[in-house]
This record gives C-alpha cells, structure tokens and sequence, in this order.
C-alpha cells in the first residue's frame, strides 16, 4: 500500500511523526486505518478520489467493516484516525466541509482493567532471581510499571538525564509528547542504583543513554524494544496469575487501582498516570466501589450515619 498511498495522507502522516511527534505505534495505526479507508474508497467509486466523496463514502466503510465482524473498538479507531485526517484537511484548506464530523461514533462497551492484586504484585517484583545484569534489569523493569504507573512506550524511552536520585522522581514524555513527573519509591531506587552499576561498568551510562539500551548493542544511541519488554513482563505475569489477558499495561492498571484502594485522590491518580481528561481515570472507579463508599462516608459532611 505504501507505494500506492495518496500524497495528502503522506503529507498528513509526516504530520503527526515530526509536528505532534506521536509515536511510532500511533503512526503505524494512522497509516494502516488510512491506507485500508483509502483502498476502500478506490473500490468504492474509481472515477473519484477520496478527497471528493461524500460521506456516504465513509458510512459505507464503517458497514463494510461491521460485515467483516469488527468490533466497536476497533471501528471507532478506524472512525477516529479518519476524523483526525479529515480535522487536519479541513485546517490546512484541502477541503472546505469537514463530512466525518457529524458521524457519530460507535458505542464501545468499556471493558474494566485487568489487574494483579496486592499479594501478586509483591510476588511478581521478587521472582527476578541473580545477581547478573539481567536479573536486576527484568526486577527494576517490573519495579518501575508498578511504583510509577508508566506506559510501555514511556519506559524505553527513560535516558539517564530523566532521572533525579535526589528528589526520588523521573521525568517522562507521555502521549502527545507531554511530559510529565513519576514517583520512584526506595524500593524502585535500590534497583536502579544497582542497575546503573552495571551501565557505568560498560561506560554506556552517560546522561543521553536510554536508561535500557538495545540488548544488541550494535549503536550506542538504541533502546531496549518495546517487544522484549513485553516479553519479559508477560513471562513473570504468568507466574503469578492463570489471567491470559495481563500484560505489561496490566501492571500500569495495577499501580492505579493499588493507589486509589489506598485513598489516593482520583486527580492526583490522572496526574500521574498521564491522562489527559479525567474519564480516563473513572473507570477505575468501578473497580471498587466499596472504597469509594467509605471514602464519601469519611469525608463529606451528610456521609455519616
């Protein structure tokens, strides 16, 4: 399909990559989304281009997908990167009616984050064994999803210059390239100090190093894959639970759900979660709504019996 792509939404990936710097993951759904919707609409009428289509074009898409037996999620994904294409047209003079803005997007039944509880959490953190440069990697990978609630593609990307010992904190670029402050606990700083260690001995922990460099060291300046980690925290979520549905993010639920069971204030779980609105954070809020009972009960003033 690349060869074939039409030059607007060429024009409007190199958008996202280099303006809104989004990452490589989002750039890969735009452009597979793009690509599908575009090949679509060449079947769809061939005497037209895309750009002059009605949105009976677009209708006719989203039908065409629900056939194919996608689900809501995925159909209000390929929905939102057409929105998103179209937004951008419509800002740069390419189109002078945005079509897509009226199609209202499909229900998605929210599904509730799968987590570990806190006695598997515990167990998980101590099931990295040795005294190697790979025992500590694994163990502060896991230390610093559960202590910081970061994203998969946040934790690659740490350098040494993120990190600040002294006041127990990293700095991280989150969604959007927004970045935002995390908490390490002693725990999580005890590792890495270890950790760094064995950097240092290698000479490849200078404060433009990513905090995990490629496994392969063929360049100095590469990060671990986003793949590996998956890998290794999938292998130890499997030791401590039968959940075939956990996974790396599941650690990132975890952290939440752990800190608001805790009394956390549901805003101060958004702030360092990264989220940009607070509905986001609210589903963890039906995960226990006992907690949230005797929280009300405690703090405002017509709660108490």
């Amino acid at each position: 399909m690349h060869s074939n792509r039409h030059p607007i939404i060429c024009d409007f990936l190199d958008y996202i990559q280099n303006v809104r710097r989004y990452s490589m993951h989002t750039y890969r759904s735009y452009a597979y989304d793009l690509d599908d919707y575009t090949a679509f609409c060449n079947d769809f009428d061939p005497s037209q281009e895309f750009i002059e289509l009605k949105r009976t074009a677009i209708q006719a898409y989203l039908q065409h997908l629900s056939r194919q037996g996608l689900n809501a999620k995925t159909l209000a994904r390929r929905l939102a990167s057409i929105k998103s294409l179209y937004k951008y047209m419509l800002k740069n003079k390419l189109v002078n009616v945005n079509i897509v803005e009226s199609i209202k997007t499909p229900k998605i039944t929210r599904e509730l984050p799968h987590y570990l509880s806190l006695r598997q959490a515990e167990q998980i953190l101590t099931l990295p064994l040795g005294k190697d440069e790979k025992a500590f990697r694994e163990r502060l990978i896991l230390e610093l999803f559960y202590a910081t609630g970061i994203r998969i593609s946040e934790l690659v990307s740490i350098r040494f210059r993120d990190i600040r010992f002294e006041e127990g904190i990293i700095h991280v670029m989150g969604k959007g390239s927004k970045e935002r402050v995390v908490m390490i606990g002693s725990d999580a700083q005890g590792t890495l100090r270890i950790y760094q260690k064995f950097l240092y001995d290698q000479q490849i922990a200078y404060q433009d190093n990513f905090l995990f460099p490629a496994l392969r060291r063929k360049s100095e300046n590469g990060h671990i894959s986003i793949r590996t980690v998956f890998n290794i925290a999938k292998k130890y979520l499997r030791q401590v639970s039968d959940d075939e549905k956990l996974s790396p993010h599941s650690l990132r639920h975890t952290f939440a759900t752990h800190m608001l069971n805790s009394g956390a204030d549901l805003m101060a779980i958004k702030d360092l979660l990264g989220h940009s609105s607070l509905s986001s954070t609210q589903v963890y809020t039906h995960l226990h709504p006992e907690k949230l009972k005797k929280i009300y009960e405690k703090s405002h003033p017509h709660g108490k019996e």
